[in-house]
């Protein structure tokens, strides 16, 4: 080999190399990653609710619910079978579907749909999307948690509570099913944020003894 066949060392040809690598790997993450909020961050919103307001948020996260399938929920929605609650909810196009809720939550809203005589095939929530994205806006404010990125103010809800649901079964069939996902590529994005997550808690760990 001569001279003549190497190639010459060139800084700037390779740092727009490594730039353009950056560039693709960090876009990858944001495609990957699901933009949510914690447990914790959820309950400080619910401290700055009223009743009502409170039970609409709890929903929407326990459910993994889109807003517009929360605001048709009725009493007569809910369900109890031998395993547990569900609730019936009018998906993406107009499609019915069932989705699993905690007992708890089912209390109560039976409750609150009790003392405020709403009939059975009533709208528990009979509110605006534009409202609820306002309810839930001026509350992460006064809480004083941040959205995520790239993912709407109350949608964020959904996104949280189906990565809560997931870290609690670790099974993201079932997530999958909850989310009414038709691709499980789609719920995979939950499955690597969490792990992302995982990942960095145990690295934080670590400390080199500087």
């Amino acid at each position: 080999m001569t001279s003549s066949d190497l190639i010459p060392y060139n800084p700037q040809k390779l740092d727009k190399v490594n730039q353009r690598l950056a560039i693709q790997r960090g876009q990858q993450y944001q495609a990957d990653y699901v933009g949510h909020i914690t447990l914790e961050d959820v309950r400080r919103i619910l401290k700055t609710l009223g009743e009502r307001d409170q039970l609409l948020v709890k929903l929407i996260y326990d459910g993994c619910l889109r807003v517009s399938e929360a605001l048709s929920i009725r009493p007569d929605d809910f369900v109890q079978t031998p395993d547990g609650w569900q609730v019936r909810v009018l998906g993406k196009g107009k499609k019915r579907s069932a989705v699993a809720v905690s007992a708890s939550l089912v209390a109560q809203l039976q409750a609150y749909a009790y003392r405020n005589k709403i009939p059975p095939d009533n709208l528990i929530f009979p509110i605006s999307r534009k409202r609820v994205w306002q309810i839930v806006s001026a509350a992460m404010s006064k809480a004083g948690v941040v959205k995520p990125d790239g993912v709407g103010t109350v949608h964020v809800l959904r996104h949280s509570g189906a990565l809560e649901r997931l870290k609690r079964t670790g099974n993201p069939k079932a997530v999958q099913d909850q989310l009414r996902h038709s691709s499980a590529a789609m719920t995979l994005r939950y499955m690597k944020t969490l792990a992302h997550e995982e990942s960095l808690k145990i690295q934080q760990k670590v400390d080199m003894e500087w």
